[in-house]
Protein backbone atom coordinates (compact mmCIF):
# COMPACT_ATOMS: atom_id res chain seq x y z
CA UNK A 1 0.00 0.00 0.00
CA UNK A 2 3.26 2.22 0.53
CA UNK A 3 3.81 2.18 -3.02
CA UNK A 4 0.59 2.84 -4.44
CA UNK A 5 0.42 6.16 -1.16
CA UNK A 6 4.07 7.67 -3.26
CA UNK A 7 2.93 7.03 -7.23
CA UNK A 8 -0.62 8.11 -6.87
CA UNK A 9 0.62 10.49 -4.25
CA UNK A 10 -2.11 10.18 -1.42
CA UNK A 11 -2.68 11.75 1.28
CA UNK A 12 -1.55 9.39 4.59
CA UNK A 13 -5.03 10.02 6.67
CA UNK A 14 -6.93 8.71 3.32
CA UNK A 15 -4.30 5.73 2.71
CA UNK A 16 -5.06 4.63 6.55
CA UNK A 17 -8.54 4.42 5.86
CA UNK A 18 -7.57 2.81 2.75
CA UNK A 19 -5.79 0.43 4.36
CA UNK A 20 -8.82 -0.83 7.07
CA UNK A 21 -11.17 -0.56 4.19
CA UNK A 22 -9.13 -3.26 2.48
CA UNK A 23 -7.80 -5.08 5.78
CA UNK A 24 -10.81 -5.42 7.52
CA UNK A 25 -12.52 -6.59 4.44
CA UNK A 26 -9.98 -9.38 3.49
CA UNK A 27 -9.66 -10.43 7.09
CA UNK A 28 -13.71 -10.93 6.82
CA UNK A 29 -13.30 -12.72 4.59
CA UNK A 30 -10.62 -15.24 5.68
CA UNK A 31 -12.34 -15.69 8.96
CA UNK A 32 -15.73 -16.16 8.10
CA UNK A 33 -16.56 -16.36 4.22
CA UNK A 34 -15.78 -20.30 3.94
CA UNK A 35 -16.91 -23.11 5.59
CA UNK A 36 -14.23 -25.53 4.56
CA UNK A 37 -10.70 -25.97 4.78
CA UNK A 38 -9.94 -25.77 0.65
CA UNK A 39 -7.14 -23.28 -0.93
CA UNK A 40 -9.56 -20.14 -2.07
CA UNK A 41 -8.69 -17.17 -4.41
CA UNK A 42 -9.56 -13.54 -2.90
CA UNK A 43 -9.21 -11.12 -5.53
CA UNK A 44 -8.20 -7.36 -4.48
CA UNK A 45 -7.99 -4.75 -7.36
CA UNK A 46 -7.00 -1.20 -6.69
CA UNK A 47 -7.81 1.33 -9.29
CA UNK A 48 -7.60 5.45 -9.45
CA UNK A 49 -9.55 7.23 -11.60
CA UNK A 50 -8.74 11.00 -10.76
CA UNK A 51 -9.57 11.67 -7.59
CA UNK A 52 -11.25 8.41 -6.76
CA UNK A 53 -9.66 5.40 -5.68
CA UNK A 54 -11.23 2.35 -6.78
CA UNK A 55 -11.21 -1.24 -4.68
CA UNK A 56 -12.81 -4.37 -6.05
CA UNK A 57 -12.99 -7.59 -4.18
CA UNK A 58 -13.92 -10.84 -5.27
CA UNK A 59 -14.27 -14.19 -3.28
CA UNK A 60 -16.01 -17.61 -3.36
CA UNK A 61 -17.29 -17.64 -0.15
CA UNK A 62 -21.14 -17.54 0.93
CA UNK A 63 -23.14 -14.94 -0.08
CA UNK A 64 -22.70 -11.87 2.24
CA UNK A 65 -23.94 -8.56 1.21
CA UNK A 66 -22.06 -6.05 3.54
CA UNK A 67 -24.40 -3.31 3.01
CA UNK A 68 -27.09 -5.23 4.70
CA UNK A 69 -25.02 -4.96 7.95
CA UNK A 70 -25.60 -2.16 10.25
CA UNK A 71 -23.96 -1.73 13.86
CA UNK A 72 -26.39 0.52 16.03
CA UNK A 73 -24.43 3.52 15.86
CA UNK A 74 -26.03 4.86 18.55
CA UNK A 75 -24.27 2.17 20.88
CA UNK A 76 -21.40 3.12 23.08
CA UNK A 77 -18.16 0.99 20.79
CA UNK A 78 -16.62 0.60 24.59
CA UNK A 79 -19.97 -1.90 24.75
CA UNK A 80 -19.36 -3.36 21.35
CA UNK A 81 -17.84 -7.47 21.45
CA UNK A 82 -14.30 -8.00 19.50
CA UNK A 83 -14.62 -7.70 15.80
CA UNK A 84 -17.64 -5.77 15.48
CA UNK A 85 -16.46 -2.54 14.49
CA UNK A 86 -14.83 -3.67 10.97
CA UNK A 87 -18.06 -3.15 8.73
CA UNK A 88 -19.10 0.28 10.53
CA UNK A 89 -15.60 1.59 9.98
CA UNK A 90 -15.12 0.33 6.06
CA UNK A 91 -18.77 1.86 5.35
CA UNK A 92 -17.74 5.13 7.04
CA UNK A 93 -14.29 5.28 5.50
CA UNK A 94 -16.26 4.60 2.28
CA UNK A 95 -17.63 7.44 -0.23
CA UNK A 96 -19.55 4.55 -1.96
CA UNK A 97 -20.26 0.71 -2.04
CA UNK A 98 -22.30 -1.71 -4.19
CA UNK A 99 -22.31 -5.46 -3.94
CA UNK A 100 -23.18 -8.20 -6.37
CA UNK A 101 -23.67 -11.85 -6.54
CA UNK A 102 -22.29 -13.23 -9.51
CA UNK A 103 -22.16 -16.89 -9.98
CA UNK A 104 -20.83 -18.59 -6.89
CA UNK A 105 -18.74 -14.70 -6.20
CA UNK A 106 -19.28 -12.26 -4.19
CA UNK A 107 -18.41 -9.13 -5.70
CA UNK A 108 -17.73 -5.71 -3.52
CA UNK A 109 -16.87 -2.33 -5.10
CA UNK A 110 -15.89 0.48 -3.07
CA UNK A 111 -15.11 3.94 -3.89
CA UNK A 112 -12.86 6.87 -1.96
CA UNK A 113 -12.49 9.95 -2.33
CA UNK A 114 -8.88 11.34 -1.76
Amino acid sequence: MGMLEDAWKIPKSKMRQIGVIVEELFSNIVRFAYEDQLEHIIEIRINRIENIIEIEIIDDGIAFNPLEYCEDPLRDPAQIESGGMGLTLVQTFSNKMSYQRMGNKNLLSIEKKI
